[in-house]
């Protein structure tokens, strides 16, 4: 048996393990699971936008409209990430590709990829914590917060491209 001869060693064999994690860093499949990714991306702000859109329903059930505005707003920006980062062009060629992204580059990009994961994390955490305030000021902040997370997002998301060496 091939045992690991070092800390980065078993950390492959650990991440080798892991569903999807194979096929991300196997050349013929990155086009495949990129988009996989990106689709998980989309479908975890949209999970996030129906709860926005609950906690909407809620204040409009309570007569509450001064929020509906700002609401809408970050509703109809969330939608719009989504499928900016649903329909984004495909990050890496296949394998017969005249230009190859190095593995250097690719583990990178999947570090990358996690961060948007983790925005996405913090985005549903602050859309849950609307449903728990009453306050139409905690709320009006916890919009703005939400909005600040999702406009870094964009901007982190329009940076992606530059791992990948493709334009915009």
């Amino acid at each position: 048996m091939n045992t690991p001869k070092g800390f980065s060693d078993r950390i492959e064999n650990w991440l080798a393990k892991i569903p999807g994690i194979r096929t991300y860093r196997d050349r013929e499949h990155r086009r495949e699971t990129d988009k996989q990714l990106r689709e998980h991306l989309a479908s975890r702000l949209q999970e996030s936008r129906s709860l926005l859109k609950r906690t909407l329903m809620n204040l409009t059930q309570k007569g509450e409209f001064g929020l509906l505005p700002e609401l809408d707003r970050l509703s109809s920006h969330m939608q719009q990430m989504a499928d900016t980062i649903r329909h984004a062009s495909y990050g890496y060629g296949g394998i017969f590709a005249l230009e190859k992204i190095r593995e250097e580059e690719l583990d990178q990009l999947y570090t990358f990829d996690l961060a948007l994961m983790e925005d996405l994390d913090r985005i549903e955490a602050v859309i849950k914590g609307m449903g728990r305030d009453t306050s139409l000021e905690a709320l009006r902040k916890k919009v703005q917060e939400s909005e600040d997370i999702l406009y870094a997002l964009e901007q982190k998301f329009g940076k992606r491209n530059d791992f990948m060496g493709q334009p915009a």
